[in-house]
Parts: structure tokens; C-alpha cells; sequence
């Protein structure tokens, strides 16, 4: 219906309404123009979008299937004629088609890195950094711990995996991403941090955090907490409380560049002694480096797929595992729970699927993509562009079972909640060691 002058005038509410409609098209339309053309132009290098000047016109490249350049011709429309044109700024418009079109693929792993999160170590797998020693997720739409490092200042202040974030420093984080969240929430060691969260039992919980260097160990042979609270100290122990001496325990904690190192070391004292099975903790584990997940894994066989992943052509490429692992007889339990992800559901994926292990606990997290950084070059900033880190895969188990939103299913499916290892000990490793034995 047109709008004649005759009409009342809308008040200044309406005319705000109709301008954040009319905003929020316009963003769509530039996310399409400004945001496939980089992410195309940056993976392939062919030319996709074709500039429209004043009172040009645009002949699309064989290349511009998403109409790319119809669409920058509306851009430069909206720049020369559209009324509030003083509002258009070049800043907000990359931002909004960035986030646009990294919201459209509804893939909760791939996402824009700023320069200034690059710099501040998003994705950065070495040794140490300062911070609380969490890994966080908002893969359901709000910001939620994964898993707490062990013996880190998060661990020992209480955060506990699968707790939500609700504020950062008094500020509520309604809508925040987790690269917001990380951003706020590391800083230097000895700086404090204080988070309000929520813990899985739906108490809320206010916690002053100091921050340190986070050492980023990764395996240990002695359990996360007591066996038995208040009672068993570092000892692995049944649940009458006697120590047991004839099982190993080695708990992963993720996966980083001396993974392997400190596996190996770990697994030739476990070979030495004799023992008859062992106890693999991969609770809490979020993954990691991939080559690391696989060398792991070849520790533990002899022979057979570790895992699979089909890329974005559809073509699938095997890792297999070689002779001359460490341990590669011992009978395995692996323990997981759903702060478990990536790299470890990949290695329970693979000694599961191979006869070599049972696994216990609960259902994975279920994040099976193979990631990868691309740096990006063409926003024209001498500070930088940033990055994207996308989904260039998904990794399936040895049988061809996907990972992705579906996790890892434990054989013995034994939840336990933080009141119940308070009250019974750790259930968990109870039944590893019942199975170890026999029982």
C-alpha cells in the first residue's frame, strides 16, 4: 500500500521501530555482499564481488552465484539515496555481515576471531597463560563452563563443569559470546576476577577468582579429587576404601604439544610394574591438537583406524595406528562424562571401537568438527583483520559413527552428580576398578 502525505506522521517510536527493520535488511543485505566475498575471496582466491560506483552498473563474474553484486549495488544505493544515510558506518556494517554470515551456517564452531582476541591467545595451545584455567562454551546460548582445569584457581575456587555464567564482574553477560566471556575474564595473574554462576544443581554462586599462570600439564597418574572425600588423599582406592595396587590410573587432561611426551613417560613405569588394568580418565577433557589426540591413541594400539574425516569435498581421509605402541595389552577403562570433547571423544572413539577399551561414565559432549585457522587479509586494516576459524570437517569414529551433536555412548552409562560424589565417593572409578578386577 503506498504512503501518501495525507497520512498522520509516525511518532518517534515508530519511526525507531521502522529503522531498526529497515537496519536490520540492510545489515542482511551487506552481510551477503561484504561477508561471502571475503570468506570466498580468502579461501579461493577468485573475485567475487564487483564495486558499483555512482550510476554504474554491475555485470555479475561467472563466479558470483550468491548475486554478490546486485547486492553491493543496494549497498552504494543505500550510501547515495537512502535518507539517513550519516548514520551508514563502514565499521558496524563489517561487523554486522561478519556475525550474519557466520550465524547463518547455525555451526556453533566456526567463528570470527578480532585481531584483538588473536593477540590476547584465543586458540592458543601453548605452555601457560594467565587467566582462571577454564574452558567455556555457548553452544546452548549461553556462556557455560566445560571443564575447569585441574588444580587450576577456577577448580579450586568451585567452578565446576557445566556451570553458567551469569555476570562477569558484577556485569550480566545476557547474549555474550564466549570469546567476549574469555576476553573479560582472563588478565594478568594476581589481578582478580569475580563470577556469579549457576551450578548444575540450580544453585547460584558468587566467586572471587585470583588469576595465575596456567600450566598447561596434561597428564597425571593420580585422580582429580579423592577417590573418597576427606579420606583417601592422592591413593587410588576401591570402595570399601582399600588402596589398590594392581591398576594404573592415568588421567588425560587435553591434548597440546607435549601430550605424548608425557604419556610415553608415564607408560613405561606403568609397564614396568606389572599391572593388570588400567584406568584412563578422560573426564573434563575438551580436546585439543589433533596430531597429538592420534600419536596418543597409537600408545595404546597395534593396528586399526583411529579415526576418519571427511572434508568439504566429501572425500574421506583414515589415520591408522602403527606397531610398536607402549600399551597396547593392558585391559582399558576409559572414563568420560559430557565436559568430554573433541580430541578425547576421538581417542575413546578409537579404543573403543578397536576392542581395546570399555567405557564408563555419560555421554560425551559431541563436538566432532575438524577446525582450522584462516587468517583473513582484505579489510583494508594496517592493524589487522583477524580470522576465521571454520569447520573444514567432521570427524566419524573407526565404525563410521559421526561425532558431531551426538557424542561418544559409554558403554556403562553411570552419571554422577557433584552431591552424589560427595556422598558416595567417586562411583566411576569404583565400577573401573569392579570391571578391572573381574567383577
Amino acid at each position: 500500500m503506498e504512503i501518501t502525505r495525507d497520512q498522520p506522521q509516525p511518532s518517534v517510536g515508530e519511526r525507531s521501530a521502522r529503522w531498526a527493520v529497515l537496519v536490520f535488511l540492510m545489515l542482511a543485505i551487506v552481510t551477503l555482499a561484504f561477508g561471502l566475498g571475503y570468506l570466498v575471496k580468502d579461501l579461493d582466491d577468485s573475485p567475487t564481488v564487483t564495486n558499483v560506483q555512482n550510476g554504474g552498473t554491475a555485470k555479475p563474474s561467472n563466479g558470483d552465484a550468491v548475486g554478490a553484486a546486485i547486492l553491493d549495488e543496494i549497498v552504494q544505493i543505500l550510501k547515495t539515496q537512502y535518507v539517513d544515510k550519516d548514520v551508514l558506518d563502514a565499521q558496524t556494517l563489517r561487523t554486522a555481515a561478519i556475525s550474519g554470515v557466520i550465524a547463518s551456517l547455525n555451526d556453533a564452531h566456526t567463528e570470527y576471531l578480532t585481531p584483538a582476541e588473536l593477540k590476547a591467545g584465543a586458540l592458543n595451545l601453548d605452555s601457560s597463560y594467565d587467566g582462571i584455567g577454564a574452558t567455556v562454551s555457548d553452544s546452548s546460548g549461553v556462556v557455560t563452563i566445560v571443564s575447569p582445569f585441574r588444580d587450576s584457581p577456577a577448580e579450586k575456587a568451585g567452578i565446576r563443569p557445566g556451570d553458567t555464567i551469569l555476570k562477569v564482574d558484577g556485569e550480566r553477560i545476557d547474549g555474550w559470546t564466549k570469546e567476549q566471556a574469555v576476553e573479560r575474564i582472563r588478565g594478568p595473574k594476581g589481578t582478580e576476577v569475580t563470577l556469579d554462576v549457576k551450578h548444575t544443581d540450580g544453585t547460584t554462586e558468587t566467586l572471587t577468582i585470583i588469576r595465575g599462570e596456567i600450566p598447561l600439564e596434561s597428564v597425571f597418574t593420580e585422580p582429580n579429587l579423592e577417590v573418597i572425600p576427606g579420606e583417601s588423599g592422592k591413593d587410588l582406592v576401591d570402595r570399601d576404601g582399600t588402596k589398590v595396587t594392581d591398576i594404573a590410573f592415568i588421567n588425560i587432561a587435553q591434548f597440546h604439544d607435549r601430550t605424548v611426551s608425557e604419556l610415553k613417560a608415564k607408560l613405561r613405569d606403568i609397564e614396568s610394574k606389572g599391572y593388570k588394568g588400567l584406568i584412563l580418565d578422560l573426564r573434563g577433557n575438551p580436546g585439543g591438537l589433533l596430531g597429538a589426540t592420534v600419536e596418543v591413541a597409537d600408545e595404546f594400539l597395534n593396528s586399526g583406524i583411529i579415526l576418519s574425516e571427511v572434508d568439504a569435498n566429501d572425500k574421506t581421509q583414515s589415520w591408522s595406528a602403527k606397531p610398536g605402541g607402549l600399551a597396547t595389552k593392558i585391559p582399558i577403562v576409559i572414563l568420560q562424562d559430557k565436559g568430554s570433547a573433541s580430541g578425547s571423544e576421538v581417542l575413546a572413539g578409537a579404543l573403543h571401537d578397536n576392542g581395546r577399551a570399555t567405557i564408563v561414565g555419560t555421554r560425551s559432549f559431541g563436538k566432532g568438527t575438524v577446525n582450522q585457522l584462516q587468517p583473513l587479509k582484505n579489510c583494508g586494516d594496517p592493524a589487522g583483520c583477524g580470522a576465521l576459524y571454520l569447520s573444514v570437517g567432521r570427524w566419524l569414529s573407526p565404525k563410521g559413527d559421526q561425532i558431531e551433536g551426538v557424542g561418544i555412548k559409554p558403554d556403562i552409562e553411570l552419571p554422577m552428580t557433584y552431591d552424589e560424589y560427595l556422598d558416595k565417593g567417586d562411583i566411576q572409578i569404583f565400577k573401573a576398578i569392579d570391571i578391572l578386577h573381574g567383577k
